[in-house]
């Protein structure tokens, strides 16, 4: 009996282990996942005069439609691919292996809840212009980025939300 116990205790041991190194593997896939999609936001930002990594409201106002939409195009889709990396993750590490129709299951109700889903990403690009232009003193603001806009948007808040959301408080 006793030496069962310890058999249990060490394959126990050895199965939470390996279920640990799979997440630090994912983790690692997400970093380097993450390293890239921020390479192709600044890629996609970059014109002839050079482009922050995180634009302000200064940076946006002076960029081209085109670039506005490019930047639009390469940040959601790296929301999407950490979304999508995180959510496999959490999968891995929460839920028995699954496959089939449990995993597509799993994997519909996790994708419900990516950002940006279902959204029409041309409705952001006039809101997030009309935010700079309405309120220009939020234009340097350095905890209020485009990302930190586009965010906003998609959880539902509206320009003036932002506004005052973001404003010193008196």
């Amino acid at each position: 009996m006793f030496a069962k116990s310890q058999i249990e205790r060490a394959w126990y041991r050895v199965r939470r282990q390996e279920s640990q190194n799979r997440i630090q593997c994912r983790c690692l896939s997400f970093a380097r996942a993450s390293v890239l999609t921020a390479f192709a936001t600044l890629v996609a930002c970059t014109h002839q005069h050079s482009a922050a990594l995180f634009p302000n409201g200064d940076d946006w106002l002076r960029w081209s439609e085109s670039e506005r939409e490019q930047y639009v195009s390469a940040y959601v889709e790296g929301m999407s691919e950490g979304f999508r990396e995180g959510c496999d993750t959490a999968l891995e590490a929460t839920q028995p292996p699954a496959d089939g129709q449990r995993l597509l299951e799993a994997n519909a109700r996790c994708a419900d809840h990516a950002p940006f889903s279902g959204r029409n990403l041309d409705l952001f690009i006039p809101l997030v212009t009309s935010f700079f232009q309405k309120y220009p003193e939020h234009r340097k603001q350095r905890n209020l980025g485009v990302s930190r806009v586009l965010r906003s948007l998609d959880e539902g808040r509206t320009v003036e939300q932002i506004h005052v959301e973001s404003s010193p408080r008196h």
